[in-house]
């Protein structure tokens, strides 16, 4: 049986104080300001790279990276280079739901991002970004089926706006209504303890309409009708915050939170181009036959485009289907595939992800690796951090990268073999890598406007507003500002639950009511669990489609 005392967890991908604070003063966010007047609200920090992939994984487990073991989505294959998506199978610490179902507790679980395939637990749980287009999508397996016949889309039809903003954002409205509607229907028709339900769309909107409303930003457009884009998307899901709360009742205490924040994007650095000009990186003989293919136009991500706009979609995977890894013999994208693309045997650092990480080819470590570890992959590290400090973008003069971190610095645990050796952080995000153009066909070229059209970029710090019986409201700031992997020991502890002593986060104690901080929390001694091996779990088919999403959602 449900207890009394319930948490309600809404997630906004990417949102941020920036934009949510000034717009409820203005009444322009009535229920996210009641929220905050009620309650807490306050910056959440992210993780290093600023990645979804990485932030929701620490969010749902408590630990960091180093850990849990996802850095980006996608990873190099153990014994090759291949990138292969990353799941929820690639997450090798429990998640909260998974915890607190052991614990007997009801959880509700849907659309929070890494969570395909779906795992049991005490209640249900309906995956979200990473999920492929018709498969299972939920635990129990039978809620999918329920869930399509009431309207429900896992996946959007219209990527980033191809000369269709208006279609972007219709397919945007379209499916965060099915989104809310099947999220209030759980909510009231099951018992739950624990209720999360993530709207990635803040990310994705975001990520394209940023420049319609800075008037700063180099690609502005004066009057354009989607000034207000990001503001009516904002103003939509704020009523549907009020919605979920009013339906979770007084007795739950309810969290508003964002992976990361999000500000101005201006262009994209293509690392590889870089390592490669420095004499680090040594491109490989790219075969004839993908040439030829590649200027007639045939690649799979073309052919896929095509299809979904004309509204093939069903066909473009039964094609998939049918071919199978025969579909192979067409190349995935006009630049040449990141394994094959790049000389292994030659090559001391190479670059791929979301962000700005750089790998060492290191022996021992990677399959062709060629550095030495010690003092050879000291020094190497050493030069690229000084080579890397010193890099400028021409049109302006001024330095690009902010920070570097080596990967140790940043990540712990026995997931850290994973990690990039250095992550970079250029003009405070505004400036990015992306895997995929790197190796495409403009040689020379290391600054660009983003390839995909995106003028927004995530930012290190989220949103967190906190409200409800188990809240201390009046509380000053006592403790540093939480973090992601703060949240399910919280979480955990305001249920009254268990927190296994491997957690990274601590309680956020500061945050909650008086009777809840001064409750002695519950560790338990547990040993880390098993490390899941980075192996592919998927057919190539998902495999692909899941790329070409990533691709199409500015990831990749």
């Amino acid at each position: 049986m449900a207890r009394k005392h319930r948490v309600l967890i809404i997630g906004l991908d990417g949102a941020t104080l920036d934009l949510i604070t000034p717009w409820a003063q203005e009444g322009l966010l009535p229920n996210l300001a009641r929220l905050m007047q009620t309650g807490r609200a306050g910056q959440l920090r992210s993780v290093q790279p600023v990645v979804s992939a990485g932030a929701w994984s620490t969010f749902m487990t408590g630990v960091n990276p180093g850990k849990h073991g996802v850095y980006d989505f996608v990873y190099r294959e153990s014994g090759g280079y291949r990138l292969r998506p990353t799941t929820m199978r690639d997450i090798s610490y429990p998640t909260m739901w998974k915890l607190l179902s052991e614990q007997g507790y009801r959880v509700g679980v849907i659309n929070v991002p890494m969570t395909y395939p779906p795992e049991p637990v005490n209640g249900f749980l309906v995956s979200g970004l990473g999920t492929p287009n018709y498969k299972n999508f939920s635990y129990p397996s039978e809620l999918s089926d329920i869930m399509l016949r009431r309207g429900y889309r896992v996946n959007r039809k219209m990527y980033y706006p191809e000369n269709d903003p208006g279609g972007f954002l219709e397919d945007t409205f379209d499916l965060i209504a099915g989104l809310q509607a099947n999220a209030l229907w759980l909510m009231k028709n099951n018992e739950w303890d624990l209720f999360v339900v993530v709207f990635r769309d803040t990310d994705d909107v975001a990520h394209g309409f940023w420049h319609y409303m800075d008037e700063s930003h180099p690609q502005y457009i004066p009057n354009s009708p989607y000034r207000d884009a990001i503001l009516r998307l904002y103003q939509q899901l704020d009523q549907y915050v009020g919605q979920l709360v009013q339906a979770a009742g007084k007795n739950t205490t309810v969290f508003v939170l964002s992976d990361h924040g999000f500000g101005p994007l201006y262009k994209d650095v293509f690392l590889n181009e870089w390592l490669r000009q420095q004499g680090y990186l040594i491109p490989a003989h790219i075969p004839t036959e993908h040439n030829i293919l590649n200027r007639l136009g045939l690649t799979r991500s073309n052919i896929s485009r095509t299809l979904r706009r004309l509204h093939l979609t069903k066909l473009e995977f039964w094609i998939k289907d049918l071919l199978g890894d025969k579909i192979d013999v067409l190349p995935r994208v006009e630049w040449p595939d990141f394994h094959t693309g790049i000389d292994w045997h030659r090559t001391r650092a190479y670059s791929y992800g979301y962000q700005g990480q750089i790998f060492i080819n290191l022996e021992g470590r990677e399959p062709n690796g060629i550095v030495q570890p010690g003092k050879e992959y000291e020094t190497l590290l050493e030069e690229l951090t000084q080579k890397l400090k010193a890099m400028r973008d021409p049109e302006d003069g001024r330095p690009v990268v902010d920070t570097i971190y080596y990967g140790r610095q940043l990540y712990h645990g026995p997931a850290q073999q994973f990690a990039p050796d250095l992550v970079l952080v250029m003009r405070n995000l505004a400036y990015i890598t992306r895997l995929g153009f790197e190796l495409g066909n403009q040689p020379g070229e290391i600054f660009a406007p983003s390839r995909v059209g995106e003028t927004g970029g995530h930012r290190i710090n989220g949103v967190l507003i906190a409200a409800g019986p188990g809240i201390n409201a009046k509380a000053q700031q006592t403790q540093p500002s939480p973090w992601l992997g703060d949240i399910t020991p919280t979480i955990l502890h305001l249920l009254d639950a268990s927190i296994p002593t491997w957690i990274d986060g601590r309680v956020l104690t500061d945050w909650l009511a008086p009777e809840i901080a001064a409750r002695p929390i519950k560790y338990q001694a547990e040993d880390h669990p098993h490390i899941v091996p980075q192996e592919a779990q998927m057919s190539s088919q998902e495999e692909q489609e899941l790329l070409e999403r990533l691709s199409n959602l500015g990831y990749l």
